[in-house]
């Protein structure tokens, strides 16, 4: 991911989310899913260890804190799908709903 991406994404964030609106307790589904919605290059991903939503793109993470370095390994959350429907189903139901 280039420089400039990376400091679109974190101006994003700094402008449109200046509140914590619990983002990174309880509404990180949330706010990932706003960040790969506006940045299609992004996608979610879960820290299993965490239990944490985050967005991200080529090992390059963010949250409403800005740029990441999880020091677990990030698992797309599409992949978790498909992998694991009950596991992801109940992440959808105890995250998102």
């Amino acid at each position: 991911m280039s420089e400039k991406q990376i400091s679109e994404i974190l101006g994003f964030i700094q402008r449109r989310f200046p509140m914590d609106c619990n983002w990174t307790n309880g509404n990180c589904w949330w706010f990932a899913s706003i960040l790969s919605a506006r940045f299609p290059y992004l996608s979610v991903y879960y820290l299993p260890v965490e239990g944490h939503f985050i967005a991200g793109a080529l090992n390059t993470y963010f949250d409403w804190t800005g740029q990441i370095f999880p020091e677990e390994t990030p698992i797309l959350f599409k992949e978790l799908e498909k992998a694991d429907e009950l596991w992801a189903y109940r992440l959808y139901r105890d995250c998102v709903l």
